[in-house]
């Protein structure tokens, strides 16, 4: 009877034990995650940084004042190679002139100069022995290899002279030469 009576005990006690160890295993399985809190996907296409209230200005070597770039927020995507700015204004200066634009919204491709600018887009060109002249588009590209302002999408270039749409109309910052293609239609006035 002792013998049965310390084969229970043990038995009672191999029966406690492994239910402590299974109890313990399903704390521990139930306490790790099965899955990240965000999930891959959603990392890939945020942002890898973000800057707000961005004022950024460029000199040449001569410490003369080339570039100046505003905006309220840039959004970097290292997977896309780009910099989205919100209500970015960009003011360009040269020995022939300069000019400024704004929008809505703009794209800058990583190891660029280029900057397209998207959403109620406009620039103003203004020329050191002539009179200034204003784009407006749905989208105005600034290509620096060029040196030109591109201007897609219900184009409009407005001047003395009068105001000129077309399906695209690029600008060349060193020159006054003005290229208008794709229905290309004017209102003028004289002033008498």
């Amino acid at each position: 009877m002792q013998m049965l009576k310390k084969i229970v005990r043990f038995n009672s006690l191999l029966f406690i034990g492994a239910a402590l160890v299974l109890v313990a295993s399903l704390f521990w399985y139930g306490a790790t995650p099965k899955q990240n809190l965000v999930e891959a996907n959603s990392l890939s296409s945020s942002p890898d940084y973000f800057i707000t209230q961005v004022k950024v200005k460029e000199f040449d070597l001569n410490g003369m004042l080339v570039e100046t770039l505003n905006a309220q927020q840039t959004l970097h995507y290292i997977t896309k190679s780009k910099t989205l700015l919100e209500f970015p204004s960009v003011e360009r200066h040269s020995i022939s002139g300069s000019w400024s634009a704004k929008a809505d919204k703009g794209v800058i491709d990583d190891g660029s100069n280029d900057i397209l600018l998207t959403n109620n887009a406009r620039a103003t060109k203004k020329y050191l022995q002539s009179d200034d002249i204003k784009l407006t588009a749905d989208s105005v590209h600034y290509l620096d290899k060029d040196q030109s302002l591109t201007s897609q999408g219900n184009a409009t270039l407005i001047s003395v002279q009068g105001e000129t749409s077309a399906s695209t109309i690029t600008t060349y910052i060193n020159s006054e030469e003005v290229f208008m293609t794709g229905s290309v239609r004017g209102k003028y006035e004289t002033i008498h």
